[in-house]
């Protein structure tokens, strides 16, 4: 039978109130479920198997090279306080997120492995259609990071129809630099024809050269903005510069919200 909270939280009252209860518990607890010496431990060896997991997927590339990120490691890392870049490689998860409000449709193109999108975006969303045209990808995100209101599809941004016709928030984060120019205009086309009224369109995206994969660089954030705005009505970006350790001058990282509707963007206090 299931405790309900309120039964929880009597409980916990009358442990505190009982010192014989209380030491007995504590007592217990470190027996059961350990001190601070097995948490490092165990902090330790998942640290050792999160880097044996980069390796294998980016150093020594059994399967090919990879064509989407495994965010397992960066969370724990998180987690764990050892994050070189601090949360700043994760700022572009927090700021697509802090716009979905309660009950609304999302959709993610190029959700990788799935990591981000249940993490950020289905917590608050009513519904996340989750796309990646790596089929290695979606396979990834259904075997480690589902959720019940997440539904991941293989599918190409630029030729198939998404999953709705319409959306209240579109997330393309660290994507676009990997599409033609001729591509992105036309899944950029598409994501302003799929916003609902009032929807907001946001994303990221690194400045700069950087990666051999990427088929179209922006250099600066006016770059960026001039294509936004082609088919955006109203188009707002920012950056931030952050370590990496991969860059010897760390990355640039841009960051943009565009919406159709009049007012929207102020609505959500960038400034």
């Amino acid at each position: 039978m299931k405790i309900g909270k309120s039964s929880k939280s009597a409980i916990a009252r009358a442990v505190r109130n009982n010192p014989v209860a209380r030491n007995g518990l504590h007592a217990g607890e470190i027996a059961l479920f350990g001190s601070t010496f097995r948490e490092r431990i165990a902090k330790s060896t998942l640290s050792l198997y999160y880097k044996s997991v980069f390796r294998r997927h980016w150093a020594w590339q059994v399967y090919g090279e990879p064509h989407f990120s495994i965010h397992a490691g960066a969370l724990f890392e998180l987690f764990d306080g050892s994050l070189g870049a601090g949360v700043y490689s994760l700022t572009r998860a927090f700021l697509s997120a802090e716009i979905i409000g309660d009950g609304a449709t999302v959709l993610d193109i190029g959700c990788g492995d799935g990591a981000l999108t249940k993490r950020f975006y289905a917590p608050r969303a009513a519904h996340v259609d989750a796309i990646d045209i790596e089929e290695s990808a979606i396979g990834y995100a259904l075997s480690h990071n589902p959720a019940p209101n997440i539904v991941y599809r293989r599918l190409d941004a630029v030729i198939d129809a998404f999953p709705r016709p319409s959306y209240d928030i579109i997330i393309f984060d660290g994507a676009i630099g990997h599409f033609t120019r001729d591509g992105s205009m036309e899944v950029l086309r598409k994501i302003s024809s799929a916003l609902a009224t009032g929807g907001v369109f946001c994303g990221s995206e690194s400045l700069g050269p950087e990666g051999q994969d990427h088929l179209q660089v922006f250099d600066t954030l006016d770059d960026l903005r001039a294509l936004l705005g082609q088919q955006f009505k109203h188009v707002r970006v920012k950056q931030q510069r952050y370590p990496l350790a991969s860059l010897a001058n760390g990355r640039v990282e841009a960051y943009w919200r565009c919406s159709n509707t009049d007012g929207r963007l102020e609505e959500l206090d960038w400034q």
